[in-house]
């Protein structure tokens, strides 16, 4: 058992990576600050976005404000919620895989330009680049698009903190514009057979839905990146992500890597609200469909060889769903996918 001040003190390195989303990761930014542990370092990589991103996101350090379009979610702080709120101190610098000086005394957020699109698990990996191994005991990733309640990071913390060999650990996610709607417990079932993942509770009501702890995590086969608390010391025998996948099997290719020294853990009451939509959600969109198709079988490729061929057949059943349903893009993109896949 962990010693709770300890654990009250730990020094996090909180990594958003933002491409061309400005706005959403402001919001993040909003309630990040506002978290109740308050041991931390926000680095924010930016993928090269093209809509003045770094810009933009500084202006709103120097004087922030709230936007009226913001919805409220139970037990989310805002900083903008305080009645007197200063400026928060920020540096812009540019990526360096040697890593970067310590920030200024009381700088809390580190702007970094990536200088291209490095996809999810690359921009990862320059953040803890950034923040370095040394002076961190743990790694918050977190998408832009989500707003933090203010506890989320204690509970990650606690669950990490309460049961030694704890490598990773995800938060109760749910739908933004529907806060009682289960996006993922922690994360997904991973079928080993074919490389398919389903979102644990994905679409459930919170109320009725169960969310025991040990439950989910005997179902665990990955935790969501949109919140995943990562310990350095599996960052140090682990090693990074791998920058292949570039979108999407990033997470399961790291929960597998550390599978047989680390634990995957659940923090019920840690709740991010995300804003991938309940309903558009279920239909992806074909910019990122190619990545999630071309990952699956990349990561079946790298850890379940001899499952290549169950993994392409379920591809092809995917298709025939897609033709079924009039979802011709989509329908293309499984059946390229498919022609331009390794043979089993």
């Amino acid at each position: 058992m962990s010693d709770p001040a300890v654990a009250a003190q730990a020094p996090v390195a909180i990594v958003l990576v933002n491409w061309n989303g400005w706005r959403e990761c402001v919001e993040c930014i909003d309630s990040v600050l506002a978290q109740a542990h308050q041991n931390f370092h926000l680095f924010i990589v930016d993928n090269d976005s093209h809509d003045d991103s770094i810009d933009r996101i500084a202006a709103w350090c120097a004087a922030p404000k709230a936007d009226p379009k913001w919805r409220r979610q139970h037990g989310v702080d805002r900083y903008t919620d305080q009645p007197t709120r200063n400026s928060v101190p920020y540096r812009v610098v540019d990526r360096s895989d040697e890593g970067l000086p310590p920030a200024e005394n009381g700088c809390r957020v580190t702007l970094i330009r990536s200088g291209s699109n490095l996809g999810f698990a690359g921009g990862c990996n320059v953040g803890i680049k950034a923040a370095g191994l040394d002076d961190f005991a743990y790694f918050w990733f977190l998408n832009p698009d989500t707003v933090v309640a203010r506890r989320a990071l204690v509970e990650l913390i606690a669950r990490a903190e309460r049961q030694p060999g704890m490598g990773i650990v995800g938060s109760t996610l749910l739908f933004y514009d529907a806060p009682d709607i289960v996006h993922a417990l922690a994360g997904g079932r991973l079928n080993r057979s074919n490389g398919a993942c389903a979102h644990i509770g994905e679409y459930s009501s919170l109320s009725v839905v169960s969310s025991e702890e040990s439950a989910v995590e005997r179902d665990l086969g990955y935790v969501c990146g949109a919140s995943m608390l990562v310990s350095t010391r599996f960052i140090r025998e682990v090693g990074l992500m791998h920058e292949d996948y570039f979108l999407y099997y990033e997470e399961a290719d790291w929960a597998m890597r550390g599978r047989n020294h680390f634990r995957l853990g659940f923090a019920p009451q840690s709740y991010v609200f995300h804003k991938s939509g309940v309903n558009s959600s279920k239909i992806m969109p074909l910019f990122t469909a190619g990545f999630f198709y071309r990952s699956r079988l990349r990561f079946v490729s790298r850890f379940f060889p001899d499952r290549m061929a169950a993994a392409k057949r379920k591809l092809f059943e995917e298709m025939l769903r897609h033709l079924a349903r009039g979802r011709w893009g989509l329908a293309r993109v499984v059946g390229l996918t498919l022609l331009t896949a390794p043979k089993a």
